[in-house]
This record gives structure tokens, C-alpha cells and sequence, in this order.
């Protein structure tokens, strides 16, 4: 297969306008241009697993966030909670197991070439997208440590040369309201501008018994404003500003509760009877009730400034990229034991706030060749700042009472590089190596009289790491429409601290060891019937070392549920991406995803909640004071990493009269039992299901100025969770929450498509 990369200089939108008129004239699957390699290539090159999604297809699917991106993506799944920050985003069964301002994530989330301090700030919703890249497997050699097990690339539109402008908007039987619109063109030969603004309110769905309200609403607007400018024929500048403020009212609802299921019970307390509180409450899997005296919200303030620079030196170009980046996330009181009774000595109950500022400045810099001739290269150099503060405070009687202030930061300083040569001129052969120097910091005030070896004053860690990945791949061009490749990666994941409560002298010194992993992969992309077929396929094998989760040690003699390097985990199996045009008007996707994501090693897990010695768990510090135990977790599945997942999208298009098309379109999704608990707790298990989409509508035949249609998602009314977890302060195994998204029941509405 013949690269056919585009120049460095020309906008992805421009990129791939050209490539689909192309494939518009022959009848066959548009060209896709994705930067997976830090360059402009189109996708069926890339000896990398990648799936794109172009603006069209994340419009015409109704993927508005980062959330319905699995919908069209079965390698990925995100563990969605009541709160952003402990939203879990995961890539063929790997993600991050403990969550704490001081420890990176697993899958490396990058919009518009700069990559995100704290994966929470990825929920913030799309807009104006002109493509989603999902990079799948270790990507440590060129986009860093928070890639360990991909990358989630996002890529804004650029401006337009000629003067256009579009307005996109959706209401809903649930009542949600959405709006969203561009303008774009060039103010003359030179500089090109476009603005993008948005506007969206929806209703609640979970109602609360106690007041009357619905929670689980949202409201979110924002803006971005992207500044072209061509100074000389050979110096291009991109100027990015963007910012979006969201606010929220997410909780959890039972899933499951024994009559004789208490809360905040032991050291003599029975604590308390948690039946009151369900009184009214449809207990289960379809429970989208509450009983709650605290409504709890979470409010976040998100804004990125991003310059490029780019000169064409004639043999290659020289590309600057400059960003700043910061989040606030203010969190309002949560109503921690979800229920309206009187517990831990308070009327209100246990209730917390968990306010967050992250901000980072990142500088990187780029020497990019040409594609003339049988080498090419990438060269560059990366520095990054980032710190993340964090106040918590925890309201209640007795030790279950918290208050401290922290701060987290990290300096990267890294140099990479890729090389390509074509062996012959269908055998070729790619190399990649990237040094990485971190250093991280923790400061964290306990402002509360300490428990044993905690944080009185304040306690201050430092660290530092150096570490090298790389990657080799080979391909082997069969013919003009298909690749083989095979390719050998390493990934690397920072050490970390765990700054949560009972953070110790012992704990800043102490920082967890950097996550490693070695990738096995080989793939076939392919092309048939003059693009009229596409068909990729990829395995992989992936060994992880040091994994990084919550364990159960000793520490001083005082046994404490920490983060610690626990155990070596295994992710292998296979994936399969299908994309055809059996006949006028018909378009197929399809993928699937067999992924055996085993844990090898986890001699020290904790125990789940009511777990008994005959399910495996051991007490490791017997005796009359203390009490710690323990399992062995080798065989068991990770966390929310389904065994199989596929999706099957299908859009007939049919010509009517008057320059008009009417289409149909059907989403089906499907995937195998998850359990929530890495510690393989039996009661957090969430069963398969498959969830269809369709919608219906009319758009104008030739330059799509408009497009209208009705929809419905979630067409068969499947309820499901995407988060079970073991009931707040619930000590005995009888009692579940689940939080359940928007998506977990049938709502209809209609979307309209303006453009000019």
C-alpha cells in the first residue's frame, strides 16, 4: 500500500473535504487523514490500531461527548460516576484503579495536540469536532507516561476559506435542549478565523423522593475561537482559545438492600437501619429514584489557550505548539450515605465538599521531514508543568470526620524521535524513542487532630524518574489495498502519590514506582472492490508490570488500604473493524472486540466486602485489637472489561423529489457481564445487554445545507449501570448503589442541521 500522507501545511478540514469528494466521485468509502504518528496520514497506513470518527459520523450518530464515543468504539468502555474525577476511562480492559490528584491516568486524552493534566477534564462534551482519533495500546513513544494503554485524540475544526457558518440543534422528550453553532471563513488571503459556541440544559431523571426534584440534570455552554494566520508562504500560525463551564446534579440509586442492611456502623455502633429510606423506592436494577436530604451538584470552569507555529524549511517543517490549561471543579455538599436519614451523629447525614484546581503549561516542538523519498523522520522535544490542587472536607461525628488541603505537581522533560524506511518499495520499516524525565511533588495538610503517622502540619514528598520507551513496527504493503503489519511497543505510566484521607509521612516518601508495559501487535488493513470494502483487523498482547491499584499492606505495623505496585497484569486478544457500500446508498460499519484482560499477580488485594474465608479471603494481622485481610486476585477479570463487545451501524439514504434524500439510520451496541469491582465482588456484577438507536429524517441531496430527523435511543428501554459499587458506609455485603446514565432508559427527539 502506497503512503499517500498529506503536506503538514494543509488544515484537516481542508485534508479531508479533498479525500471525500474523492471518494464521492467513485461511489466508495471516504479517505481518512489521522495524525496517530504526529503527522498527516491517511489511516490505512498507519501500522497503529486507530479508529477515526469524522465530523460527519459523530453528528449523524449523536455522539456529543466523550461517553458515546464506545458506542462506535467495542476496545473502549468508561466506568461513569456521580462525578468526573472518578470516571474511569479504559482501553482494552486497562485503566486507572485508584483515583487521586497524584497519580496519572492510563489512556492519555489529547485535544488539539496538547494533552490533558487530569482525565476528569475530558468530559466536558464535544463541539465543532472535525475528528476523533481512538488510539488503541501503549503510546508511550510519541505522546508520553499517560499513555499506557492509548490515547483518545480530539481535533477541533479550523477555519474555512470561504465564508460558511452552521447551526446545530436537538431537543428531546427528556428535556434537554442544545444548541450549538460555528462561523468561519478567511478575513483575507492570510488569515482565517472561526468561532464555535454552545448552549445546553436537560432535565433530570432521578427523582427525589425527599423534595419533590429531579437530579441527574445538567446545564453547559462554552466557547472556542480558532485564529489562522500565514504571515510568509512558508509560516503558518494556529491560534486556539476555548472555554466551557458545566454544571451537574448526578447521585446514585439502591440497587440492592437487605432488610437488615445498616450504614455507618462498628466499634459498638449497630448503626443505621437503611429500610426507612427506601420506602417508595423501586429497589433494583431500574431504580431511578432517591430518598435524599442533601442534593449534591458539581460545577466545573474548563479553558485552554493553544498556539502553533509552524515553518516550512523545504525538506521538512518546524512546528512549536505552546498551551495553557486550566479546570476548576467545585463541588457543592454531597449527600454521602444517599438517604435522608440521621447518621454519623449529624441530621443531615455524612455529607462532603471536594473542590479541585488543575492547571498546566506545556511547550513542545516538532522537526517533521517531508515524504520525498524512502526516509523520513520526526524529531522532538517536550516539557510540561502541571499541579493540581485539592481541599476535601468530610462532615460527621467521630473518625469518619476528614478535612485536608493538598497539592500535587509534576515537571516532564522528554525528547522523541520516529523514523520510517522503506526497505523496498512495498516492505517498510518503522522506529520510534522517546526519553522521559519526571519529577513530582506532594504537599498535604492534615487539618484535623492525625491519627497515627498522619499529616498533622504538613507532610512534603519529592521524586524523581527517568525512563525510555520505544516501538518498531514493519509493514509489508500487499498489493495497492492492504498492509500487514507487526510491531513491538513499550509504555511507561509515572510513579505516583495517593493523596487521599490518611495520607502519611510515610506515604510522601514513599511514592508508588512507574507502571510499565510491552505491546505485541499484528494487523491487516485492507481494501476491496474499489473502496467499496474495508476490513481491519489487529491482535494484541500486552503484559503490564507494576500495576498500579488499591491494595491492603502493613505499614509501621499499622495495617491500611493504600495505593501500592500490587501485581502484573494481561490484556490479549482481538479486534475487527468492517466498513462496506454493498449498494447505492447503503453504508455498513461494524467492529468487535475480544478482550481476555486478566490480572497474573495481585497477592495482597483487599478483601470485597463481605467476602468469607471460603471465598479466598485470608486474615493477615489476627489478634484481638486489629483485624486486616486479604485475597489473591491471579485469574481474575478487570474491572468493567468486557469479554466481547461489537457494535453494527447501518445508513440507507434514498433520493426524493425537489433536490431531497431521506435516511434511515440503526445503532446497535451489545457487550458481555462486566464486574465493577476490580476485587471480583459477585454483587457488582452488571449483566450483558444491547442497546439500539435509530433515527429517521430528510437533508438536502448535494451540499447537505440541512438535515432534520427524529430519533430514539435506547429504542428497546434496556436499563443498565455504568458504575455498581458496594453501598456507602455499608460493612456487612448487603447492600449495592449503581449509578445509571441518561442513556439507561428510552427518550426520543429531534436534531436539525443548519450550514452555509
Amino acid at each position: 500500500m502506497t503512503t499517500a500522507a498529506c503536506a503538514l501545511m494543509a488544515g484537516p478540514a481542508l485534508a479531508q473535504g479533498t479525500a471525500a469528494a474523492a471518494a464521492g466521485q467513485s461511489g466508495g468509502l471516504e479517505e481518512i487523514v489521522v495524525t496517530a504518528q504526529k503527522r498527516e496520514q491517511n489511516l490505512q497506513d498507519v501500522p497503529v490500531a486507530v479508529t477515526a470518527l469524522t465530523a460527519d459520523t459523530l453528528s449523524n450518530r449523536g455522539i456529543n461527548d466523550v461517553v458515546d464515543i464506545t458506542r462506535a468504539v467495542p476496545s473502549l468502555t468508561i466506568t461513569q460516576t456521580q462525578s468526573p474525577n472518578n470516571s474511569n476511562i479504559i482501553l482494552r480492559g486497562i485503566g486507572t484503579n485508584a483515583f487521586s490528584t497524584g497519580v496519572e491516568s492510563s489512556v492519555a486524552v489529547v485535544v488539539d495536540d496538547v494533552s490533558l493534566l487530569q482525565q476528569s477534564q475530558a468530559f466536558s462534551g464535544l463541539t465543532d469536532i472535525a475528528r476523533v482519533e481512538v488510539l488503541r495500546g501503549p503510546q508511550g513513544t510519541l505522546f508520553g507516561k499517560s499513555a499506557s494503554a492509548g490515547v483518545i485524540s480530539i481535533t477541533s475544526q479550523a477555519p474555512t476559506r470561504d465564508m460558511s457558518a452552521g447551526l446545530n440543534a436537538v431537543a428531546t422528550s427528556d428535556e434537554e435542549y442544545r444548541v450549538d453553532g460555528y462561523v468561519s471563513g478567511s478575513v483575507n488571503e492570510r488569515i482565517g478565523v472561526r468561532f464555535n459556541a454552545f448552549y445546553s440544559t436537560r432535565e433530570g431523571y432521578i427523582r427525589n423522593l425527599a423534595t419533590g426534584n429531579k437530579l441527574g440534570g445538567d446545564e453547559s455552554y462554552g466557547f472556542r475561537f480558532r485564529g489562522d494566520l500565514e504571515p510568509t508562504d512558508r509560516l503558518t500560525i494556529n491560534l486556539i482559545a476555548s472555554y466551557s463551564n458545566s454544571s451537574s446534579t448526578p447521585t446514585r440509586t439502591w440497587r440492592y438492600a437487605d432488610p437488615s442492611a445498616r450504614i455507618f456502623g462498628g466499634g459498638g455502633n449497630p448503626g443505621v437501619l437503611v429500610a426507612p429510606a427506601l420506602v417508595g423506592q423501586n429497589v433494583g436494577p431500574e431504580n431511578f429514584t432517591v430518598r435524599q436530604n442533601v442534593e449534591g451538584s458539581v460545577d466545573s470552569k474548563q479553558s485552554m489557550l493553544v498556539g502553533k507555529v509552524t515553518l516550512d524549511l523545504g525538506a521538512a517543517s518546524l512546528m512549536s505548539i505552546t498551551s495553557h490549561q486550566d479546570w476548576k471543579q467545585a463541588a457543592g455538599l454531597d449527600d454521602g450515605d444517599y438517604t435522608d436519614l440521621a447518621v454519623v451523629g449529624r441530621a443531615e447525614g455524612m455529607t462532603s465538599t471536594s473542590p479541585f484546581h488543575a492547571r498546566q503549561f506545556a511547550q513542545e516542538l516538532r522537526l517533521v521531514s517531508t515524504d520525498k523519498g524512502p526516509f523520513s523522520y520526526l524529531l522532538g522535544l517536550y516539557y510540561a508543568n502541571g499541579r493540581t490542587d485539592r481541599y476535601f472536607d468530610r462532615l460527621a461525628v467521630g473518625p469518619l470526620r476528614a478535612s485536608w488541603d493538598s497539592e500535587a505537581g509534576t515537571k516532564t522533560y522528554a525528547a522523541f524521535t520516529q523514523l520510517s524506511y522503506d526497505l523496498t518499495s512495498t516492505t517498510h520499516v518503522d522506529a520510534g524513542l522517546r526519553w522521559n524525565r519526571e519529577k513530582i511533588h506532594v504537599r498535604f495538610a492534615n487539618l484535623l487532630p492525625p491519627a497515627t503517622n498522619a499529616c498533622y502540619a504538613t507532610c512534603i514528598g519529592n521524586a524523581a524518574d527517568n525512563r525510555a520507551t520505544y516501538k518498531i513496527a514493519l509493514r509489508q504493503d500487499i498489493g495497492r489495498d492492504a498492509m500487514l503489519y507487526a510491531s513491538y511497543a513499550t509504555g511507561y505510566k509515572g510513579q505516583g502519590y495517593d493523596v487521599s484521607t490518611g495520607f502519611t509521612a510515610a506515604r510522601a516518601a514513599n511514592p508508588v514506582k512507574p507502571e510499565y508495559s510491552r505491546a505485541y501487535e499484528i494487523g491487516l488493513k485492507s481494501e476491496f472492490f474499489d473502496r467499496h470494502l474495508q476490513l481491519n483487523v489487529t491482535g494484541f498482547w500486552t503484559d503490564y508490570k507494576n500495576f498500579q491499584a488499591q491494595s491492603a499492606v502493613l505499614v509501621d505495623g499499622t495495617p491500611q488500604f493504600q495505593l501500592s505496585n500490587v501485581g502484573k497484569l494481561r490484556s490479549k486478544g482481538v479486534e475487527v473493524e468492517l466498513s462496506a457500500k454493498p449498494a447505492e446508498g447503503l453504508r455498513i460499519d461494524a467492529s468487535a472486540a475480544y478482550t481476555d484482560a486478566k490480572i497474573r499477580d495481585f497477592p495482597n488485594a483487599n478483601c470485597y466486602v463481605g467476602q468469607t474465608v471460603a471465598q479466598g479471603c485470608v486474615d493477615i494481622n489476627p489478634g484481638p485489637a486489629v483485624t486486616m485481610a486479604q485475597e489473591n486476585l491471579a485469574g481474575q477479570r478487570l474491572a468493567n472489561a468486557p469479554k466481547f463487545k461489537y457494535t453494527v451501524s447501518a445508513n440507507y439514504t434514498a433520493p426524493l423529489s425537489g433536490g431531497l434524500d431521506a435516511f434511515v439510520q440503526a445503532d446497535w451496541t451489545h457487550q458481555s457481564r462486566v464486574n465493577f469491582d476490580l476485587l471480583g465482588n459477585p454483587a457488582t456484577v452488571q449483566q450483558g445487554h444491547g442497546i439500539l438507536n435509530g433515527s429517521i429524517g430528510i437533508e438536502e441531496s448535494d451540499s447537505k445545507a440541512f438535515r432534520v430527523s427524529l430519533f430514539v435511543n435506547n429504542l428497546l428501554d434496556k436499563a443498565y449501570a455504568s458504575l455498581i459499587i458496594q453501598a456507602q458506609g455499608e460493612q456487612q455485603g448487603l447492600a449495592t448503589q449503581q449509578f445509571l446514565p441518561r442513556n439507561a432508559r428510552r427518550y426520543g427527539g429531534i436534531r436539525a442541521r443548519f450550514r452555509y
